[in-house]
């Protein structure tokens, strides 16, 4: 029933092919393979990582805060307080302009005339509605004043200060010392008890955006 042959040894070159398969698989299963990242990324960096990045402001967009912070602080103001900032310019500019009429009815000095129309004037260029004129005429010279003291800065930003360096010297400021941070078309503006501190949006790439507005929702609850 069953066959009286015997196996046949292998042959030489068999024997050579199963070595070197079982060599290879043996490396197959112990090489490290390393790919590189498509297009050149790298991973970001960590968060605890500072925000670097420098700002040389332009007067546009220091007009712009200025007057979008002095516009926010009109809105939020007590209603009395937006009574009196209406109320009291227009009573005032009214009653200097009388007297203006009266003065030149009354054939009085020119100069009788001339100092009534002027203090009017003055009132009624008061009202909120002028915020865009004074901010223009007064900001214009404080910030070519600021930008020949300090053209160009450099902030450091992380979860402990806030630093500004220039070639006047540096500005240090804990997240403790932010009173607030508001958010205006041209950039964020930082708060303090005593002055503030814009921060221009294209200056920053989208992380340190994200980054810098996560800094911000992390203040301390009892910040001043």
């Amino acid at each position: 029933m069953f066959g009286t042959g015997h196996p046949q040894p292998p042959h030489r070159k068999e024997v050579a092919m199963q070595i070197v398969q079982q060599q290879r698989k043996t490396f197959a299963s112990t090489e490290l393979t390393v790919d590189l990242p498509d297009g050149g990324r790298v991973a970001a960096a960590p968060d605890d990582a500072p925000i670097r990045f420098s700002v040389a402001y332009t007067l546009g967009e220091y007009l712009s805060m200025v007057r979008e912070h002095v516009d926010f602080l009109l809105r939020h103001a007590a209603p009395a307080s937006r009574r009196r900032n209406v109320v009291a310019p227009l009573a005032l500019g009214a009653a200097a302009c009388l007297l203006a009429a009266v003065a030149v009815l009354s054939g009085a000095p020119a100069w009788a005339g001339i100092l009534p129309l002027a203090l009017g004037a003055l009132c009624f260029a008061s009202l909120p509605g002028t915020v865009r004129f004074w901010v223009a005429l007064l900001a214009t010279p404080v910030f070519l004043l600021k930008k020949r003291r300090m053209p160009a800065c450099a902030f450091t930003i992380d979860r402990s200060a806030i630093v500004r360096s220039a070639k006047n010297g540096e500005f240090r400021r804990s997240w403790d010392e932010v009173t607030a941070v508001r958010s205006y078309s041209r950039g964020y503006l930082v708060c303090f008890r005593r002055g503030a501190l814009p921060i221009p949006f294209r200056c920053l790439d989208g992380g340190q955006l994200e980054r810098l507005r996560a800094l911000i929702l992390a203040r301390p609850p009892g910040a001043a």
